[in-house]
């Protein structure tokens, strides 16, 4: 028997099969390895090196030496080198030796509390530089303070410095006698500011008019303040809230009267009030 041939329309269709080695072969599939040139690598090289300087010089400049450049406004209690010498000292905890970490306040407190007379303490942080500023504001001595058995010396500040013993130039201040039973110490506050400026100022009117005081004298009685000049009979009371420059008038007034006529109150003389005196 013959065999049937087939149908036009059912021939089955054929595929061609590219060889699998070949495609590996083929030019097309390679990739052509970048060859990176001499000058890539040296510019790649510098960049790095670039950052990581600025990286250093950022770290360089958050750090703080521990020696600081101190500045002080007064060297009647202690010279420079103690002031420098204790700084350095607060300086040396860990935390002290970054900008970011630098402990402002607890570098104010240990010097305030070694050092009572200082009235202020500013740290200044350079930007660039390694090298921090420490500058102390010194409240200059005022006058001597008389509390039960001991002398101390009082700043400007009101606040009790140091004993008189410790200060050579203590001698030259005026004495302020304390009746109040105030129980002073070093590093506490005597008085206000506004009652350190009164005294000093009727201390200056005084002097300006050349009465020598022979005494001062802070009473049991409120903001009352007396004084009394050398080799007077008397005593004048003053009100610490009340104007200096007037109340210092009227008692020189006064006193010039007193010295016209020979004679003057027995016990007191009051000039607490504006225009009007009192004595007995």
């Amino acid at each position: 028997m013959r065999s049937k041939p087939s149908s036009p329309g059912r021939m089955k269709p054929s595929y061609y099969s590219g060889s699998t080695s070949a495609s590996k072969t083929s030019p097309f599939n390679k990739k052509i390895p970048v060859k990176r040139s001499f000058k890539f690598r040296v510019r790649h090289f510098l960049n790095l090196l670039g950052l990581l300087l600025i990286v250093a010089a950022i770290i360089f400049c958050t750090l703080l030496k521990t020696a600081p450049k101190v500045i002080v406004s007064d060297t009647s209690y202690h010279s420079k080198a103690d002031y420098e010498a204790a700084a350095k000292v607060a300086l040396k905890a860990l935390r002290n030796h970054t900008k970011i970490t630098l402990d402002r306040g607890g570098i104010t407190n240990s010097l305030q509390k070694q050092f009572p007379e200082l009235d202020s303490v500013r740290i200044e942080v350079p930007i660039i530089s390694q090298i921090p500023t420490i500058r102390l504001s010194v409240a200059a001595p005022t006058f001597n303070f008389a509390s039960g058995n001991n002398l101390f010396v009082v700043g400007s500040n009101g606040v009790v410095a140091a004993k008189s013993a410790q200060l050579s130039s203590s001698a030259k201040l005026p004495t302020l006698i304390d009746q109040s039973g105030f129980e002073a110490a070093p590093g506490k506050q005597v008085l206000g500011t506004n009652s350190i400026d009164f005294i000093n100022t009727l201390i200056a009117q005084i002097k300006y008019a050349k009465v020598d005081i022979g005494s001062l004298t802070l009473p049991a009685a409120p903001q009352e303040l007396d004084l009394r000049a050398a080799g007077s009979s008397y005593f004048v009371k003053f009100d610490l809230n009340g104007d200096a420059l007037l109340q210092a008038g009227q008692y020189l007034a006064a006193k010039h009267k007193f010295d016209a006529e020979g004679k003057g109150p027995g016990q007191y003389l009051d000039v607490r009030i504006p225009g009007k005196i009192f004595y007995k």
